[in-house]
């Protein structure tokens, strides 16, 4: 299974969800984020996808990857993440996903996706409706940086309608 094919039922599962979804690894839409002033040996960064809840001013960003032995790699790119949004999924093919207990001690869910669905495999997002997350964080997100975000995403979303 190619990463492409599991942009559909991300950005589907997300929607369900109340997020509004820019799919940018797929260049459907550039999203660039800079990044210099937390990884000086980046400049920037690009997200498979990012998507914003409007009500809560919070952001999502998922990072796909069809191949386990880059693990690693997956969760460095999703720690930097989690300094700018709220919520940050790995997402794998269901057929190879397998529930990592380092995704639950660093706040990071998992999905595991099908050419026809999404599956949180790790949660992060509470079903309740109290706004609580189910993970506890290791450092703090910066909200203001959060903030940019969703108005970039928004203004990008925006020019698309």
């Amino acid at each position: 299974m190619e990463q492409k094919e599991l942009y559909e039922p991300i950005k589907k599962w997300l929607e369900s969800h109340a997020f509004r979804v820019l799919v940018t690894g797929s260049n459907e839409q550039q999203l660039v984020i800079p990044i210099g002033d937390i990884l000086p040996t980046r400049v920037h960064m690009i997200p498979d996808i990012v998507g914003i809840k409007e009500t809560e001013n919070r952001a999502v960003i998922v990072e796909i990857e069809t191949d386990l032995r880059k693990i690693l790699e997956v969760i460095g790119k999703c720690m930097l993440w989690k300094m700018l949004a709220t919520f940050v999924y790995v997402a794998y093919p269901l057929e190879k996903c397998k529930r990592f207990k380092v995704f639950e001690k660093l706040g990071l869910g998992l999905l595991g996706v099908s050419k026809d669905e999404a599956k949180e495999i790790v949660e992060i997002m509470s079903r309740e409706s109290t706004g609580l997350f189910k993970v506890m964080e290791l450092h703090p997100l910066d909200f203001s940086r959060e903030m940019e975000l969703v108005r970039l995403v928004r203004g990008i979303l925006e020019t698309e309608k």
